[in-house]
Order: structure tokens, then sequence, then C-alpha cells
């Protein structure tokens, strides 16, 4: 698998902050290690993106949207791009938090 660009919105970097800020309220430490090992998680999709497709994201949205779990709690959704070369992160969110309409 060829290395990929990874493309992050500034609306999915806007989600991140936001739970970065929740983390700091019982940890700053804790917070900013978290966010840096999510960066490097979601950095690491431009090397392997080959996670399965989110066959509920398919069905609510359509096309083939990949699906990473992060700690076991997180969801990053993200599209592949192999002709542009570039891997996207189409949504962050808590994994027990319900999509939002044209969510995957």
């Amino acid at each position: 698998m060829k290395r990929l660009k990874v493309q992050i919105t500034d609306v999915i970097l806007a989600k991140i902050r936001e739970q970065v800020h929740f983390i700091a309220q019982d940890s700053i430490e804790n917070a900013l290690a978290w966010e840096d090992r999510l960066l490097a998680a979601i950095e690491g999709l431009g090397e392997f993106h080959g996670h399965a497709i989110d066959e509920e994201a398919r069905d609510r949205i359509g096309g083939m949207t990949h699906k990473m779990v992060f700690e076991n709690t997180y969801l990053v959704h993200y599209e592949v791009n192999d002709a542009s070369g570039i891997v996207e992160v189409v949504n962050f969110r808590h994994g027990a938090m319900q999509p939002r309409a044209g969510e995957p």
C-alpha cells in the first residue's frame, strides 16, 4: 500500500478540540497526551488505510466510508481516494454518540 496524504478538515479539528477541552477538565496532561495519540493514529491512516468499510455508514449515507476505532471508544471515519493520493477524515465522534443526519 502506498503512502497517501491525510486531510483533516477544520470541522473535524474543531470536534477533536472539543474532546480535548472535555478531557482537560480532569487533566490537561491527559488531554494533550490523548490528542497526540489521536493525531498520530489519524496520520497513520496515510500508511495503513485498509480498515473495514463501515456498513452502517454506507447504509445511511452511501459511499465507501472506512471506520477506525481509536482507543476502543472513539470513531474516526475516512474516505480513501487512491487516484488523488488522499485519505480524507470525514467524521470524528465518541462511539456512544449517535451520528447526526448526514454523518457516517
